[in-house]
């Protein structure tokens, strides 16, 4: 019992650190994400032994894009290159959801690891907000551990949607004490903040799928007509000052619609997906080898088939910007299917629990977590590589967090 009882400690407290340097420190993420890992390894194998072992359909499936994903890895059709550290980033995302999934905290640690999630991005946004527009020693915002504008605006939008989930799930107009309103403006603030960052990040795929991700949280968890009306006429009014002022995301627009590339060169990319996705049909050529791919190869593999081949009609710019375009490329039609599946079983799972997320605040911002990674994760992997580094260990911890919640909670 005291070996559990220190497994449990530093369970949580692994799990915490690794959530508060996820977004702001490389180096001791990783280092507190390998320890959660190993803690958890240990937990498993000591409820084994005391015969409390269980297995869920959720457990099925994060073993099969594991598996899946490692019969990729060894069948890669461009071997040799960099698809084991591919593995490693996805394998290192899945077993954090996975793990945490199975875990069982109190419902105060559950609300704690929440909210530790939603502030701990403050640091390193506000750091890059400084370095964006007070010292410009960046030309984009850039959350520091996350790095490149696009995938730190992937971040912003699971934590956006999060936050607002946390405000509406205190928002009660009729019923809040001067003390209650206070903190609820606190948290109506901090959504705003995360709202307005994704316009000053200009990413446009991020930024579209923030809006229909806060209109979706506000229809369904909006208390009353009011709030609702109050919510959605919010976000219309912050977009319609966007445009007005011109902001610099309408310019970015506005540029790229003038040069007809509206798509930021995108369909140039998704044609060497396409095309590569020849090479390895059933597991892909192997996860992060999708920059190896050469015109060469394409060349060959078009005029193999008789057909003339166009230099034109392609770009590299190092990876797919299209979720499921790199499943298919790099994990094969297996990777593919399986994508498809996990994103299937989650939104299901959500929405069959959706009735009973309305009958408790907490459980109200949990589901609004995990939601929210899935509508970041398969709405802008519509137009970026998601699921990977750092975003993808968070769209993995909103999933454990709500599924270690239901299964300790809603024996679901």
């Amino acid at each position: 019992m005291r070996t559990k009882n220190i497994l449990d400690v530093l369970d949580l407290m692994m799990l915490s650190l690794m959530i508060l340097s996820l977004p702001s420190v490389e180096g001791p993420k990783n280092i507190f994400l390998v320890f959660y890992l190993v803690t958890r390894v240990l937990t498993e194998f000591l409820t084994f032994n005391q015969k409390k072992f269980h297995w869920s359909h959720w457990d099925s499936m994060f073993l099969t894009v594991v598996v899946t994903a490692f019969l990729s890895t060894i069948f890669a059709g461009m071997p040799h290159l960099e698809e084991w550290k591919g593995y490693k980033v996805l394998l290192t995302a899945i077993l954090t959801g996975w793990f945490l999934s199975r875990a069982r905290y109190t419902q105060a640690h559950y609300q704690f690891l929440f909210k530790l999630i939603v502030l701990g991005t403050l640091p390193p946004l506000f750091w890059g907000l400084y370095e964006h527009l007070v010292i410009h020693s960046r030309e984009t915002l850039e959350i520091h551990s996350v790095g490149h504008v696009n995938h730190s605006a992937i971040y912003l939008v699971m934590v956006f949607g999060a936050s607002l989930g946390w405000f509406l799930s205190t928002l009660n107009i009729r019923k809040e004490t001067l003390q209650k309103k206070f903190q609820t403006i606190l948290l109506g603030m901090l959504s705003l903040l995360f709202f307005i960052s994704l316009i000053i990040g200009q990413s446009r795929g991020a930024f579209g799928i923030g809006v229909i991700l806060g209109l979706s949280l506000i229809i369904l968890f909006g208390k009353n007509k009011k709030i609702r009306f109050i919510g959605i006429a919010s976000i219309i009014s912050i977009i319609l000052l966007t445009v007005l002022l011109k902001a610099n995301i309408v310019q970015k627009h506005i540029a790229d619609s003038n040069d007809n590339n509206v798509l930021a060169y995108r369909d140039l990319v998704w044609n060497v997906s396409l095309e590569a996705s020849r090479f390895s049909p059933l597991l892909g050529i192997g996860m992060s080898n999708w920059h190896f791919i050469s015109i060469d190869q394409l060349k060959q593999s078009i005029e193999d088939r008789g057909e003339t081949f166009n230099a034109e009609k392609y770009f590299f710019p190092g990876h797919s910007h299209n979720l499921y375009l790199t499943a298919l490329v790099e994990r094969g039609i297996v990777g593919l299917i399986v994508t498809f599946i996990f994103m299937l079983t989650w939104i299901v799972s959500l929405i069959k629990a959706f009735g009973r997320a309305k009958r408790s605040n907490e459980e109200i911002f949990l589901w609004a977590g995990s939601f929210s990674a899935w509508v970041a994760t398969f709405g802008i992997g519509l137009v970026n590589t998601t699921f990977h580094h750092e975003h993808a260990i968070l769209a993995c911890l909103f999933l454990g967090l709500y599924l270690s919640y239901t299964s300790a909670f809603k024996k679901v």
